[in-house]
């Protein structure tokens, strides 16, 4: 049988039913707001808000299991959730000079990169200020329920944010955290806390060491060595006690066999729980 060919006229792209793309303007580039509301009334508060970073590669799964998990809530622990998915223009998953910008306050404390550094605030104030009205204006929304998620990255935004700006989000989740590029200054963050927020800290056990399809890679000593160098189920752990100490209400997950690229949609279901229930 012959492979079947491309033509002209492609069929349309599926589309993710309840959703919609709205385009923001900011100093640093243009930006895609997407924005999952759930069906059927809000709540008497509002919806909460999910403000989900990385939207280019986890919008769609992120979505799936918020509405799997509200459409049974009482046994899932997930309720209703609206998902803003913060997105880059193009088709890649990951823009890496334009998350570099947005996620750190400055250079990495102990290695180099190439890209540009150091546009945290002001990627804080569009997340803070233009996000937040427009998304007041398509829905109900519940102030009182804000809760920030990043991954790698973006998970180190997330915890830079707690422990510096506490108050902009009421919670947060920090998926496979990169607290690695400045730990230091995580740790003397000053947590100012108005009310003391859910924290879920989560990360795979296979990040600070080889899963066991990569033992006989030709660089496996040169990840090992990496891996080891940036701890990151180790930091984590740290982060979330040390966060705990500070009087949040935190929760610590290590997830068996998951690695760093594997461990987010395990991750997020467990996060969405803590943060959502009760």
């Amino acid at each position: 049988m012959a492979a079947p060919r491309c033509v002209a006229d492609a069929p349309p792209p599926v589309i993710l039913p309840g959703t919609e793309e709205h385009i923001l303007h900011a100093p640093a580039g243009e930006y895609r707001l997407w924005l999952a509301i759930p069906p059927g009334p809000p709540p008497p508060a509002g919806f909460p808000v999910l403000t989900l970073l990385d939207a280019n590669a986890s919008f769609a799964t992120v979505v799936e299991i918020a509405r799997q998990g509200a459409l049974r809530a009482g046994a899932t622990g997930i309720g209703a959730v609206v998902v803003a998915g913060i997105a880059y223009p193009g088709d890649a998953p990951y823009h890496r000079a334009r998350r570099g910008l947005d996620y750190t306050p400055g250079p990495p404390a102990e290695e180099s990169v190439a890209h540009p550094c150091g546009g945290r605030d002001a990627f804080l104030a569009l997340l803070r200020d233009t996000v937040p009205a427009l998304i007041a204006q398509r829905c109900a929304v519940d102030a009182g329920r804000r809760i920030l998620m990043g991954h790698s990255l973006a998970g180190f935004f997330a915890l830079d944010v707690l422990a510096h700006d506490t108050a902009a989000f009421t919670d947060y989740i920090a998926i496979s955290p990169s607290v690695w590029w400045n730990k230091a200054r995580l740790m003397e963050g000053a947590f100012h806390m108005p009310r003391p927020p859910r924290v879920f800290v989560g990360v795979g056990e296979w990040e600070q060491a080889l899963t066991p399809w990569e033992a006989n890679r030709p660089d496996a000593a040169t990840i090992a060595e990496r891996r080891g160098r940036r701890a990151m189920v180790d930091n984590a752990r740290a982060m979330a006690d040390a966060i705990a100490a500070r009087g949040a209400e935190t929760r610590f997950q290590c997830f068996q066999e998951e690695s760093h690229g594997s461990v987010l949609p395990v991750a997020v279901g467990r996060g969405l729980r803590f943060v959502l229930s009760g």
